[in-house]
Formats: C-alpha cells, structure tokens, sequence
C-alpha cells in the first residue's frame, strides 16, 4: 500500500467519522422522547420539539451552508458543521429545562451539512477509481449508524442516563474533527467576487422552514406562504447574477431525474422507519430494546451489500445501482406487508429492504456530485439531502395519520403497501436518468 492509499484511507475514515456522529445524533433521541418528557415535564407535544427543531434546522441550513462550502471551502464548513453539532449537544445533555433542550437541538441541526459535505469532498480529494467504494461506505455508515443509534439507545438509558444521548455523539463530534483538520487540505477560497445570495438564503429558509413546519405539525396554516414565497425565491434564483442554488444545474437530467427519486425514496425510507418499530411494538408486544434489535438488520443489509455495489458501478455505472436498490426496497415492503405477522420474516425484510436502501443512496450521492461542475457540489448534494429529508417528512406524517384514522388490523399492510408504490415512482424516475455517454472505468479491488 502505498502512502497516498494510506493517506486516502485514513480521510475517507475520517469523513466515515464525521458521518457516523451525525447519524447517531440524529436517531439517538428517537427512543428516548417518552423518557425526557417525563425528566423536562413537558407534554408529548413539546417532546416532539426535539425532533422537529433539529429537522427544520438541519432542512433550511444544510442548502446554505453548502453554498458556503463550495465558495469557502469544504474543510473549513464541514469543521463548522462538526463544532456545531458538538457543541449543541452538550448544550442539550446540560439542559434542565425544554426550551434549552430545543435550542441545543437546533444548533446541532447545522450538522445536516455534514452528510452532503462529505460526498462532495470525497469527489475533491479521492482519485476516480477509489470514489465508488467512498460513495457507498459513507452511505453505509449514514444507514448503519441510524440503526445503531436505535438499538444503543436502551442500554445507554439503562446504565448511563438520558444524557448520554447527547454527550456521545457531542464526544464523537468532537473526535470527527481531528482527522478532518489534520488530512484535509485548506482548500482555496473563490474569487473576491464570489458572494453568497443572501436573500435567496433567507426565501429558501423560510418556505422550507413553513412546508417542513406544515408536514412535521398538520397544521395547513403554514402552507400558503410557503407557497408564495417557494414561487417568489424561484423567480429570484432565476434572476441573481449569483443564485444560491443554479437552477439549470437542477435542470440537468441526472440531477433532475435524481433528485425526484431521492424524494420518493425517501418518502418510503422514513416512512418505513417509523412504522415498522410500531409495527414490531404492536404485533409481538415488544419492548425498547427488542425493537432496536429486530431494526439491527437494517445495518447489516447495508453492510453486505457494499460489494455489490463497487462491483455493479464499474461495470452498469451508479445509475443501474440506483433503480436496483429502489427495486430491491420496494419488494421487501410488498413482502413485509404480506409477513408482517411472522417475526423472523419481518427480520427477513429489514435485511433486504436495508440491502436496497443502502444500494439505492450511495448511487444517489454519487450520480449528484459527478454530474455537476466542481463549483456546485456542495450545494447540490446539500440540495439532495434536502429532498431525501422532505421525502421522510412526508412518508412518516402519511403514515402516522394512517395509522391513526385507519382502524382494524389493516393499517400496518396499508402502509408498507403505500411505500412500495412510492418506491415504484421512484423506480420510473431511476431510470429516467440519463446512461453514461462513455463506459464506466473498472474499479479496482
């Protein structure tokens, strides 16, 4: 091994690190929110807050600090996003009442950067031949870490407290940092003229925030501004001399066709996240921990299905990984709808819809970063990640509200039914995206 496959390694590591403190922050408090109601004496309501505000945060900065990376380095705002999250958690593991607790959550949503960052600095840093096996461990380790997440939380109740649901990943956040800084180079800062719309910053936040707002709460009083300001900062980004996001760069075909699948993708991805512990919770009367491990194979799909993945680039390219994945997702749904009754077969489908996930998003990341100019790759990839979040948004509202107005033993089938057609679309959008115009490059062992 040579040193710059050594020195490639160690940062493809790092940026793994940077991931996996994200992805653990995000999905850690999830099966915690009944234990900090009852420590802040809030309602369940306000326990909600602490999942909302870090969506709405991560959701409206992740576009703009993005833009800030591809104009003022990747290095410098991944380190940004890292410290962010870090020190929001400690923030929330010292807070003794909800507003504190909420407040910390929406400083660690700037970590929502960090995941798009880290796809758009693997394309910067990592020879062609090296990305595809990146692509897919950092998806990888967004996937494995979530489930992770889930499955520690329990024991870290158990034998630590509720604290230590922020005060790790505010540790691992911290740790992240160092191979960061250390591997990554400064990077070179664009032109003086370069400037950062900040007006379409500010529209972008504010419709975003208002449809998030609607999805996350059911109210529909947020959701005609949002639409009036959604038209007003199209029209704007049409007419900056400088737009925070390059609307043609959208309108590429892969970007285009991408980004409408990781929409559906992740209305079934999110969606399915949610149920499927109910479901677990419901059917076979099982507790915290039982949950997090029936969940676990999530990971493991994931992890088994990296090879593939390296292989079916190099051969087809990212494009058949992508509608692959999405395929394989949609027929674990119709299978967990049909075996939901079974517990080894509701294991069987989280495997494989965890295999189909992971395939699906490591191809997405990287059909978004390889089909733009290298000026725009943080904020497109930030823009993708935006559309996997809202495509979550939705998929766990509809199927919260199934669930609930739906009633009798079918709401669970329903669902899962429900995600497999949303998977469907997302298979006609995969293949609407454009093959390559040459043949992929083999990619080495």
């Amino acid at each position: 091994m040579t040193e710059n496959d050594s020195r490639a390694g160690a940062l493809l590591g790092g940026l793994c690190l940077a991931t996996a403190a994200y992805s653990v922050l995000q999905s850690l408090v999830v099966p915690a929110l009944g234990v900090l109601r009852g420590e802040l004496g809030t309602t369940p309501s306000g326990a909600a807050w602490l999942l909302t505000a870090f969506l709405l945060s991560a959701s409206v900065s992740t576009p703009v600090l993005g833009r800030l990376a591809d104009l003022h380095g990747k290095r410098r705002v991944l380190l940004a996003a890292l410290s962010a999250m870090s020190a929001g958690a400690l923030i929330s593991a010292l807070a003794a009442d909800l507003p504190v607790m909420v407040a910390g959550r929406v400083i660690q949503g700037l970590g929502g950067a960090v995941f798009p960052l880290c796809f758009a600095l693997v394309r910067d840093h990592l020879p062609v031949p090296r990305r595809p096996r990146a692509f897919v461990a950092i998806s990888t380790v967004m996937s494995a870490g979530g489930a992770i997440g889930t499955v520690t939380a329990g024991p870290i109740l158990s034998l630590l407290s509720s604290r230590w649901l922020f005060l790790i990943p505010a540790l691992v956040s911290a740790s992240a940092m160092i191979p960061v800084a250390l591997l990554l180079p400064s990077g070179r800062r664009r032109a003086p003229e370069a400037k950062i719309d900040w007006l379409g910053a500010a529209l972008l936040a504010t419709w975003l925030g208002l449809l998030l707002l609607t999805i996350s709460t059911g109210s529909p009083y947020p959701a005609p501004p949002a639409a009036v300001l959604a038209v007003v900062w199209w029209r704007h980004q049409r007419r900056a001399a400088q737009p925070l996001v390059d609307l043609r760069t959208l309108a590429l075909p892969t970007v285009r066709a991408t980004n409408a699948a990781t929409l559906l993708l992740g209305f079934g991805m999110f969606g399915s996240w949610m149920v499927i512990p109910l479901m677990v919770a419901d059917r076979f009367h099982a507790g915290p921990t039982l949950v997090g491990l029936v969940m676990l194979p999530t990971a493991v799909g994931n992890l088994l299905i990296m090879p593939v993945h390296r292989r079916l680039a190099a051969r087809q390219g990212p494009r058949a990984a992508l509608a692959l994945g999405i395929g394989t997702a949609g027929v674990s749904y119709l299978a967990l709808a049909l075996g939901q009754y079974n517990l080894p077969a509701v294991c069987a489908g989280i495997l494989v819809m965890g295999a189909g996930i992971g395939l699906a998003f490591a191809a997405v990341g990287e059909l978004v970063v390889e089909a733009v100019p290298p000026t725009q790759t943080g904020v497109s990839a930030a823009v993708n990640t935006v559309m996997r979040t809202v495509g979550g948004s939705l998929g766990a509202a509809t199927g919260g509200a199934i669930l609930t107005h739906t009633p009798g033993e079918a709401p669970y089938a329903t669902v899962l039914l429900l995600y497999a057609t949303a998977l469907a679309a997302a298979l006609l959008c995969a293949v609407q995206v454009p093959k390559p115009a040459v043949p992929v490059p083999a990619v080495t062992a």
